[in-house]
């Protein structure tokens, strides 16, 4: 719910009048969106998900070649491509959007996190890093191996931070980039296209 939140409050920021979605999820965030006003479009390439186009990011159906949204918001869905076509669906990303686009990736990441909140006031979030090796010790034993996707920010050498970050500059100007503190497995990035469309 945490990152919904900072989605909504990202996309709130640049008032967009209209928004991609690519990846429909759980449909909370363009419920949202729509109530407050903003028209949204959802790609998904699930059609169960009932998105306004079925397709990938990799493939554009038709329809949207031809589109251009104020924003675009691609929300844990890069993840699930090989990070080979990463730089395929940022220019498909850049290409649909006229100014801004949301980004959040998954980071191999492992912590204890402390929250504590004294009634009426700000949540106070500390985290413990905690050894990549001990998470990949626990999620063998499990049977949980990759986790879910195909990669994540710095799961490898190929798909480091700064090569990540690299990729995405080569298409965008990188306005905001960070983690989220309640849950820093997650990365934001907000991104500004390099060529503004009106």
């Amino acid at each position: 719910m945490l990152t919904y939140w900072y989605q909504l409050s990202l996309i709130s920021e640049f008032q967009p009048r209209t928004l991609l979605e690519v990846g429909v999820g759980t449909g909370l965030v363009t419920a949202y969106l729509r109530h407050i006003g903003i028209a949204v479009t959802t790609l998904d390439i699930n059609p169960r998900l009932k998105p306004d186009h079925i397709g990938s990011i990799l493939v554009l159906p038709e329809p949207l070649m031809f589109e251009a949204f104020d924003m675009v918001l691609c929300s844990r869905v890069l993840h699930h491509i090989g990070f080979e076509d990463f730089e395929l669906a940022l220019s498909n990303l850049a290409g649909l959007t006229r100014r801004h686009c949301l980004i959040t990736l998954p980071i191999d990441d492992f912590r204890l996190y402390l929250m504590s909140r004294v009634t009426s006031s700000d949540i106070y979030t500390r985290s413990i890093p905690l050894p990549l090796s001990l998470k990949r010790f626990l999620m063998k034993r499990k049977g949980n191996g990759a986790g879910s996707g195909i990669w994540q920010v710095n799961s490898s050498r190929a798909t480091t931070q700064d090569k990540v970050v690299e990729a995405i500059s080569r298409y965008f100007r990188i306005v905001n980039l960070f983690r989220i503190p309640e849950d820093q497995s997650h990365l934001a990035l907000v991104l500004r296209n390099k060529v503004d469309k009106e």
